[in-house]
């Protein structure tokens, strides 16, 4: 995989003024869909979830749009059974900005470390915008910008700062650095882009801790360069009969 980000992360130079980088991620960012049904012996398990995504690059025939490992039902499949799922239904759709239509998805790659971020590959004719990654560490009071759809009200655009950096939190699967951020953050958030003043991407939001005003956190743009460099993805399965199998395998490696 090559990624544009490589080359147009160096080219941003000058500051951006608020209303200039709401319309940029506004214009990046998706909304993301999902369902599964895994089938037991006596009842059956239907499970929805929506989320967001950002458009990071554009090859020949696809976009790619980075997300969580959870925004694509990872953790919900696994959880869906003690034994092995047995999913019969799978569904991940993706809906970008100014459009009623959702568009399929068309391939997933999730980090076999089991980071909380994934690629979704879409196909469509439209034009849209990417958001390069930025390869810069991350400060402490850097002003930060993110746009989602908490609680279903769609491409909310909230600023804020870079509380902290952490190293791990230990209730993750593997451990890996975070940045902590006091922007305003909800359900629906997940997957969205985390901004610097640039328009860079520092970061992606994956976690909330409940009921704690302002303690929110984003995986580092620099993780998951780390894991394109390192070819850390493997290809999820979208043949809804394989899925629980990739999941449980993974889960075990």
């Amino acid at each position: 995989m090559i990624f544009n980000y490589f080359f147009i992360n160096n080219l941003i130079k000058v500051n951006k003024n608020p209303v200039e980088l709401a319309k940029m991620s506004q214009d990046s960012t998706v909304k993301i869909k999902g369902f599964f049904r895994e089938k037991d012996l006596f009842l059956s398990d239907d499970v929805n979830w929506r989320g967001a995504g950002v458009i990071i690059d554009k090859t020949d025939e696809f976009y790619v749009i980075l997300t969580n490992l959870h925004v694509i039902g990872f953790w919900q499949i696994y959880d869906s059974d003690l034994l092995t799922p047995e999913i019969n239904e799978y569904s991940l759709d993706i809906q970008t900005v100014n459009s009623n239509d959702w568009v399929t998805v068309r391939k997933i790659l999730v980090n076999a470390k089991l980071k909380d971020f994934a690629l979704i590959y879409i196909k469509t004719a439209a034009d849209y915008p990417i958001l390069p990654l930025s390869r810069q560490k991350p400060q402490q009071g850097m002003n930060v910008y993110a746009m989602g759809h908490p609680s279903g009200l769609d491409f909310t655009f909230t600023s804020g700062v870079i509380s902290a950096l952490r190293e791990t939190r230990s209730d993750l699967e593997v451990p890996y650095q975070l940045i902590q951020t006091d922007t305003v953050l909800n359900p629906g958030n997940s997957g969205g882009p985390l901004l610097d003043e640039k328009g860079q991407l520092v970061g992606i939001v994956v976690s909330k801790v409940s009921e704690k005003c302002g303690l929110n956190f984003a995986i580092p743009a620099q993780e998951i360069i780390a894991s394109f460099e390192h070819q850390e993805f493997v290809e999820f399965p979208l043949v809804p009969a394989q899925i629980g199998l990739f999941v449980e395998q993974l889960k075990q490696a």
